[in-house]
């Protein structure tokens, strides 16, 4: 969709192209929209191109217009001459496969969700769109559809290959769209994300998302009212850009007593991010049905168990028992209880904590994603 918030789609699509870079390919990334929160140092990395970057700046509702515009108006010329594109949701799907009709060019669509415009999960339903006036123009734009749901169909069905980033999407992409994806793991970058020699100072919770309704940061708020009853000096740090729905999370903080416990950090830089999950004791992941989600894996490559909801993504990232807990969905007891294990057994946190980093480096680098990646490439061109 752009680059238009921190998020875990958005590192993949640049450190899949820095990955690549590395390797010999010449990569170009374009978006429709680009803003400078989103991933500044990542973005350095790659050659970067905001194919709305005619819309001014002040525009109202620019993301929204953005995507429309770039929609509209696919610059086929400029999106030729490449060997293959990767496309990662909409619009770009929708713009690679009217460059592969113009020019040939062959296409891999990688999706981290179904369009969820279309198909929209239980949290969306019950969330809705309100926290950003361009996701809920981009909403009511999609709503009742026919012509725009046919041409995001369209648009995959014609791709040469289709990805996805977890088990839990292929399956669902599968039933919605009638294809046959092939599962394409994300990865940490091993050469930032790394197990410390030793985790100083006092135990503290982490978690990294956003701060939308979907992410239902308030089970985490809840956990934590549980905690400090037995865990007063328990810290737990947040991170993420401040939204609409910031304002609302922190006055839940300070209904349940935990302005001094919980402190909401705002977007960090890598260096800031690695040293705050180097440090975790735990890593906490509450968004229900998460297509993926980065931050368990990231947390494990620091040596850092999690404990999440036993659902969607995070049952593909955590092994219950072993380099963390996965609690039923969504009790906030159960996920207290696992969080108490771990605060009162040191031993067992650093013996999950290990394990983790054993099987992140395992099976989630960015080394593994890409092998599988030239192997599609390859095949398609």
């Amino acid at each position: 969709m752009g680059f238009f918030y921190n998020g875990g789609g958005e590192r993949t699509v640049l450190n899949q192209a820095i990955e690549l870079g590395r390797r010999g390919h010449e990569v170009e990334v374009f978006a429709p929209i680009v803003e400078d929160e989103c991933f500044p140092e990542l973005r350095k990395e790659v050659r970067l191109t905001e194919t709305s970057g005619l819309l001014p700046p002040s525009m109202p509702l620019r993301n929204a217009m953005g995507m429309i515009y770039s929609s509209i108006l696919v610059p086929k010329k400029r999106l030729s001459g490449f060997d293959a594109i990767v496309a990662h949701g909409q619009p770009s799907a929708w713009m690679a496969v009217n460059v592969k009709k113009r020019h040939g060019t062959p296409v891999i669509s990688y999706l981290h969700q179904v369009n969820r415009f279309f198909s929209p999960r239980d949290i969306d339903k019950k969330s809705g769109w309100t926290t950003d006036s361009n996701l809920l123009t981009l909403e009511a734009l999609h709503r009742g559809n026919l012509i725009v749901k046919r041409l995001d169909a369209h648009s995959v069905k014609n791709s040469d290959t289709v990805l996805t980033n977890s088990e839990w999407i292929k399956n669902k992409i599968t039933r919605y769209y009638g294809v046959a994806p092939h599962v394409c793991y994300p990865g940490v970058d091993q050469t930032k994300f790394r197990k410390p020699d030793e985790r100083t100072g006092p135990a503290y919770l982490l978690s990294t998302n956003r701060h939308y309704p979907q992410k239902r940061l308030d089970y985490l708020l809840l956990c934590m009212r549980e905690l400090v009853k037995t865990s007063p000096s328990l810290k737990c740090y947040i991170t993420g850009g401040f939204t609409k729905h910031t304002r609302y999370l922190m006055k839940v903080a300070e209904r349940y007593g935990l302005t001094g416990n919980v402190v909401f950090t705002g977007n960090l830089t890598t260096r800031e991010l690695v040293k705050l999950y180097q440090n975790a004791y735990i890593y906490t992941f509450t968004s229900p049905e998460e297509d993926f989600g980065l931050g368990p894996i990231e947390a494990a490559a620091c040596g850092v168990p999690s404990v999440v909801w036993d659902n969607a993504g995070p049952r593909e990232t955590v092994i219950h028992g072993e380099t963390g807990f996965r609690a039923a969905p969504y009790s906030v007891k159960e996920l207290a209880m696992h969080h108490r294990k771990l605060l009162e057994d040191p031993a067992l946190r650093d013996e999950m904590g290990g394990k983790a980093h054993e099987y992140s480096m395992k099976k989630f680098t960015w080394e593994k994603h890409v092998d599988s990646l030239e192997g599609f490439l390859s095949k398609i061109c």
